[in-house]
């Protein structure tokens, strides 16, 4: 059923569900600001929120630092560093078990593994409240995490999923070359099982770069399958035919009728555009069908321009711990930034196939007299947007200025101007979808 007014609601469900924090439109409410786990300073942020990151996960990577005796919070800094290069600009073709080492380890659990967990569950958020993705119904919720690593994205996706559907057993497949990252995924599982009580994980040590382990060989089909900063990894040597091929058969063997392949890649121009070559090759081909992060069925129109490239900047609030490594490493950590593709083999409700409903794939700049945006719309373009200062008071201008990368706009009354489409007032967004 595709979104067509500002209440619109999608299997019977508002689009703009309870458990986020959003800006609504009509006057815009901006969020309240947000502590160290999500929350607003006040009270403690919902498990079922985007930003939620578990205290208690925190110290439990803390204790695992405490228990060593050569590694503290001072001196991992180091391995921080040597890992935040494999994962970016010194990626590694040989895909080696980076937590071999006890100190890369735990450095990943201080500082990786929150920035992971989090990332993941905004396009499944996203999904669940925009789209109405729901697994299937009075079934236990099966998971398959490929290059699994200590488990951030799938226990993230194991608590998000028990907080949402708390009824259902959710069941968790973890597969990773790692043998130190999956015995640190189990026992998390088991010390911290009351953050997602009625759930089993079950893990499979597999060298990724071998095409006949790559991938869960049983006979199970599964709801959700992730893939979160693991695919570049183990198709480096791989043609880009060869990787389409790949991901066709898998989705045919590995997804349920309604089940949802997710694979978050990281945000550099060249890793996010070979991603978005991929999801499209397959939407074309009719493999699956787009469910995010655009709002129609077909390609990506910004695989024909240079100027931007689609992944998402999300702002958040890193914990306490990880803050405290980076005093050393000075990395720009209040940002997360990613891209993203999830796909499934039945059709996802689309916006209307025009320039009003669309995807902000820019940042929300603020130019002489007007803010300026690009965004990818229903019609499947990519348009320029502005909307003028005037008129505009202090309130309605910072809560413009709070829009993210990634948010999704409805608007209305839109003017040709040159090249450009005019909002004319602050009153002509109809909604705008916002995961915290």
């Amino acid at each position: 059923m595709p979104f067509t007014e500002a209440n619109s609601r999608i299997n019977n469900k508002p689009i703009l569900s309870e458990g986020s924090t959003v800006l609504t439109v009509g006057p815009f409410s901006c969020p309240e600001p947000t502590n160290s786990h999500g929350g607003n300073g006040m009270n403690p942020p919902s498990p079922e929120s985007t930003r939620h990151y578990p205290e208690a996960l925190e110290k439990w990577w803390k204790e695992r630092v405490e228990e060593s005796d050569v590694h503290t919070l001072e001196n991992l800094h180091r391995n921080a560093s040597v890992l935040s290069d494999h994962f970016t600009v010194k990626r590694n073709k040989g895909f080696p078990d980076y937590f071999k080492k006890p100190g890369h380890l735990l450095a990943y659990g201080i500082y990786f593994h929150p920035k992971s967990w989090v990332r993941t569950r905004f396009p499944l958020l996203e999904v669940i409240e925009h789209r109405g993705w729901m697994p299937d119904e009075n079934e236990d919720i099966h998971i398959l995490d490929i290059g699994s690593g200590p488990g951030s994205a799938c226990l993230s996706v194991l608590q998000l999923l028990h907080a949402r559907f708390p009824e259902r057993k959710v069941r968790v497949t973890a597969i990773d070359q790692s043998p130190h990252a999956l015995d640190t995924l189990r026992h998390c599982h088991t010390d911290l099982n009351h953050l997602w009580p009625k759930s089993s994980v079950r893990i499979q040590s597999k060298n990724l770069r071998h095409r006949s382990t790559l991938f869960y060989g049983g006979r199970d089909r599964f709801d959700l399958v992730v893939l979160s900063f693991s695919l570049n990894e183990f198709t480096t040597s791989s043609t880009p035919e060869e990787v389409v091929g790949l991901i066709q058969a898998s989705c045919r063997k590995l997804l349920k009728k309604h089940g949802l392949l997710l694979i978050i890649e990281p945000a550099l121009k060249e890793t996010s555009e070979n991603l978005r070559s991929l999801a499209d090759s397959l939407v074309v081909d009719g493999a699956v069908h787009n469910w995010g992060p655009y709002l129609h069925a077909g390609p990506c129109p910004l695989q024909q321009t240079n100027k931007f490239w689609s992944h998402e900047v999300r702002s958040w609030h890193p914990p306490e711990s990880m803050q405290y490594l980076n005093r050393r490493m000075q990395r720009r950590i209040h940002e997360l930034k990613f891209s993203y593709v999830a796909m499934s083999p039945t059709p996802a409700p689309l916006a209307p196939k025009t320039a009003e409903h669309f995807r902000l794939v820019s940042p929300m700049s603020r130019m002489k007299g007007h803010f300026l945006m690009s965004g990818v719309a229903g019609d499947g373009l990519a348009h320029t947007y502005e909307l003028m200062f005037r008129n505009l008071d202090s309130e309605q201008k910072r809560t413009l200025r709070k829009i993210e990368r990634g948010d999704i706009l409805q608007v209305k009354n839109l003017e040709q101007f040159g090249d450009r489409l005019r909002i004319p007032s602050f009153g002509d967004i109809v909604q705008h979808y916002h995961v915290s």
